[in-house]
C-alpha cells in the first residue's frame, strides 16, 4: 500500500564529477538520472583514465555551476570556481592549465562522451578485489548482492558505466532522518547534507525515525509523475570525511557511519518513469510485493552473490596482465 515517507527537502546536482554541486529547486528525471548531474568529468592524462576524489581529493576544493540551464543534452558549459576564488568557464583556453595547477596532476576536462568512445571510459587496468578495497578504504570487500553481473563487468573495465559519468547508479537518495540519527549517535560530528552528495534529499515525515530509506530498497518512490526504484543501501567511500569547499576534514564523520550502520548510509535507485520533480514535492512509497518465500531465501541469495561476486574480483587480481 501506497504510503507518504515525506517531501522533497533539497534537489542536488555535480555538474563536473567529484567536484561540490550546486542546489536547484526543480530538475527533470530522465532514465539516467537528474538532468544535468555529472555532466562532465577529470581525466588524469598520466595515468590514462578519468579520476575521482579518493585519486584526487583536491577536487572536492573546486565548485562548478551550469553558465545556462540544462535542457537536454548536450549539456550546456561549465563555470568552475577554483579554491582561491578564480572563477573559470569549461570555454577558457587555460582551463586544462589551471585545473592541473590546483590538482597538481596533468588533468582535462571533459563533457559527457557518448557509449561508442569507450576508450575514454577505459580504466588504465582491470579493476579487482584489491581496487574496490582502497575505492571503500576498507580492509573487507562490501556487500555487494545488489550490483547486477553486467554493471560488475562494466566496472572491472571502466571508471563508469559507458556513456555516464555516475559511479554504479542514477540516483542517490537520502533523509533528515538518518542525518539526524547520525548527529545524535555523534555531536561532535560534522553530519551536514553536502558530505554525502545526495540528488534527493528527504525531509522524514517523523522526526522518530532513523535509517528509514534501508527498509524501502525493493520497493519503489513516487513524486509527482516520476516513479524510481529502490535498489540497494549505498556503501560509502571516506568521500564524507574529506574536506571540500567551506568544509574540513573531519574523520569522525566516516567512523560513526562504519560503526553504527556498516559504512551504508542512504539508496541508490534506478528510473521507472520520467518526470520532472521539485522542492516540497510529497514523496510516497509503495513497498515490493514479496511473498512469504522469497522473504525467506533473499538473504541467502543475497549472500551467495555477494561470495561469488568477491571471488570474482580476488581472481581478476590474479589475472597476469
Amino acid at each position: 500500500m501506497k504510503q507518504q515517507i515525506g517531501t522533497i527537502k533539497e534537489l542536488w546536482r555535480y555538474p563536473v564529477k567529484s567536484m561540490v554541486g550546486e542546489q536547484i529547486n526543480q530538475g527533470q528525471v530522465e532514465k539516467f538520472g537528474l538532468l544535468g548531474d555529472r555532466g562532465w568529468a577529470i581525466r588524469d592524462e598520466d595515468a590514462g583514465e578519468l579520476t575521482v576524489v579518493r585519486k584526487t581529493p583536491k577536487l572536492l576544493l573546486c565548485e562548478a555551476q551550469y553558465e545556462q540551464e540544462p535542457e537536454a543534452e548536450p549539456l550546456p558549459n561549465v563555470n568552475i570556481k577554483l579554491p582561491n576564488g578564480e572563477l573559470l568557464s569549461s570555454t577558457h583556453p587555460d582551463i586544462n592549465t589551471k585545473l592541473s595547477e590546483v590538482l597538481k596532476k596533468n588533468v582535462s576536462l571533459w563533457p559527457l562522451q557518448p557509449k561508442r568512445n569507450w576508450k575514454h571510459y577505459r580504466l588504465a587496468g582491470l579493476s579487482g578485489a584489491d581496487a574496490m578495497k582502497k575505492q571503500f578504504a576498507s580492509k573487507e570487500l562490501p556487500d555487494m548482492s545488489s550490483f547486477s553481473w553486467s554493471m560488475l563487468t562494466q566496472l572491472a573495465v571502466f571508471a563508469t558505466p559507458l556513456g555516464r559519468y555516475y559511479d554504479c547508479y542514477p540516483l542517490h537518495v537520502l533523509t533528515t532522518g538518518s542525518l539526524n540519527k547520525l548527529k545524535a549517535l555523534e555531536p561532535e560530528g560534522d553530519f551536514c547534507v553536502q558530505r554525502f552528495r545526495p540528488n534527493i534529499l528527504i525531509e522524514s515525515a517523523s522526526d522518530q525515525t532513523e535509517f528509514e530509506e534501508f527498509d524501502w530498497v525493493g520497493g519503489e518512490l513516487s513524486i509527482g509523475d516520476t516513479v524510481i526504484r529502490c535498489e540497494s543501501r549505498t556503501v560509502r567511500c571516506s568521500m564524507p570525511s574529506q574536506p571540500q569547499a567551506n568544509l574540513k576534514k573531519d574523520g569522525k564523520v566516516m567512523r560513526t557511519v562504519n560503526k553504527q550502520v556498516e559504512r551504508n548510509l542512504g539508496i541508490n535507485v534506478t528510473i521507472v518513469k520520467t518526470g520532472s520533480i521539485k522542492v516540497g514535492d510529497p514523496v510516497f512509497w509503495t513497498p515490493a510485493s514479496t511473498n512469504k518465500l522469497q522473504e525467506f531465501i533473499t538473504p541467502t541469495l543475497d549472500k551467495v552473490k555477494t561470495k561469488m561476486i568477491h571471488a570474482m574480483l580476488k581472481g581478476v587480481d590474479k589475472l597476469p596482465i
